[in-house]
């Protein structure tokens, strides 16, 4: 079975992206220094947490390496000091590569702004670190909604392979949707007006999401402020994922905050994996850009 290791873990978002896309691995091991998802980590991860990993010499040897480094430095919502943020940690992520004896295939996630910060510098940068290292790469952004989500949460996707890696355990079938079971119609009618008083004009979009995910919308408010286990549900995670471990309102929304939507990742990985292999991976270009 491959393994894997992850950076800037969080909440594990990625890993479950790629179970749901049909990969199996075994963890060998993860990295976060937030409070928080270090607590989360803690109770629901196995492998070790590493910490801070810039302070490494080296990182375990795994198959893949997943890694959704800081979007702070590059974000919109932030200062926008890109690759002068301390915060940039894709030299780190780097030079770790640079010192592997074996290079891993590589699942990497971002904002959407990466590809504009810097004037194109910053994403010139891991491109450029990512040819000087001999992957082959692609790349794409794909939204949240796009999979249904009843939110936009568009973000950049990247998948790298060594250039003497076997694509054929990438080589994944698409998504299948799970069919709906008997009744399930009648039922959907009748939740579909429940939505409708609760969420007004965002019902369709709430009971669309619903159905995809398998489960019920909770209340978005508690005592009139935002429902952690809300933001739980739009973000398409199991319920409980986070708000049964991470207590503290707070230190959950800033997890769920800075997470990925795992059926987003899924989708982008999968189709990523499927595009690089029907290029051939060793005949195609260094990078195959554009939306997934």
């Amino acid at each position: 079975m491959l393994t894997l290791g992850s950076l800037c873990t969080g909440i594990g978002g990625l890993e479950l992206g790629l179970r749901l896309a049909g990969y199996e691995f075994t963890t060998e091991f993860v990295a976060d220094i937030d409070p928080g998802c270090s607590e989360w980590l803690e109770v629901n991860e196995e492998a070790i947490n590493l910490g801070d990993f810039t302070k490494l010499d080296r990182l375990p040897e795994t198959d893949i390496l997943v890694a959704g480094f800081p979007c702070q430095p590059v974000s919109t919502a932030g200062k926008k000091r890109g690759t002068d943020d301390d915060r940039w940690l894709w030299r780190d992520i780097y030079a770790h590569l640079e010192r592997a004896e074996r290079l891993p295939v590589l699942c990497l996630e971002n904002v959407r702004a990466l590809l504009t910060a810097n004037g194109g510098g910053a994403f010139a940068e891991v491109c450029h670190s990512l040819a000087d290292l001999g992957y082959r790469f692609s790349w794409g952004t794909l939204r949240a909604s796009a999979v249904g989500a009843p939110h936009r949460r568009d973000r950049w996707w990247g998948l790298a392979y060594p250039a003497d890696t076997q694509s054929a355990e990438w080589a994944v079938p698409k998504l299948q949707r799970v069919a709906a079971p008997a009744g399930q119609a009648a039922e959907s009618r009748e939740r579909d007006r429940t939505l409708a008083d609760r969420f007004g004009p965002y019902a369709p979009a709430i009971g669309r999401w619903e159905r995809i995910i398998g489960r019920h919308a909770p209340d978005p408010l508690d005592d009139g402020k935002i429902n952690p286990r809300f933001v739980e549900f739009q973000m398409g995670y199991p319920e409980g994922w986070v708000t049964d471990t991470i207590l503290d309102r707070g230190a959950a929304l800033k997890a769920l905050g800075n997470a990925v939507v795992p059926q987003c990742a899924a989708a982008a990985y999968g189709q990523l994996a499927q595009r690089m292999t029907k290029l051939g991976l060793y005949e195609s270009d260094m990078a195959q850009e554009g939306n997934i």
